[in-house]
């Protein structure tokens, strides 16, 4: 998923309290100069060690070259962090569009909010 489009999606968002974060393996300055050119209002968050990746078992092994860098994925998940739905974006193809994200997030919001229908 491209971040530009997350960015023009987080205003939408934020009218239903939902959040976005993006995780990379660039430093925070890297990331913080992306974050400002974007005009993104989300957290970008840094793992330059590589630690993350690591413990959640994304490590693409196929490139010997580059050393450590991460399978792209998009995780949707729940407010106590477990998660509703995971997408593997090594393809392209495989990467979610900005309806699949809003799907996720309103069955996420009817599993979670009691008023969700309010005629329910």
């Amino acid at each position: 998923m491209q971040l530009r489009l997350l960015t023009e999606f987080q205003k939408e968002l934020a009218v239903s309290y939902c959040k976005l974060a993006a995780a990379s393996v660039d430093p925070p300055e890297v990331n913080s100069a992306f974050r400002t050119g974007l005009g993104a209002s989300f957290p970008f968050l840094s793992d330059t060690d590589r630690a993350v990746i690591g413990k959640l078992d994304i490590v693409d092994t196929s490139d010997k070259r580059h050393g450590l860098i991460a399978i792209p994925y998009t995780f949707a998940l729940l407010p106590d962090l477990t998660v509703h739905n995971i997408y593997c974006g090594w393809w392209y193809v495989g990467r979610p569009s900005i309806e699949e994200i809003r799907q996720d997030l309103r069955a996420m919001l009817r599993k979670c909010r009691a008023d969700f229908d309010p005629q329910a």
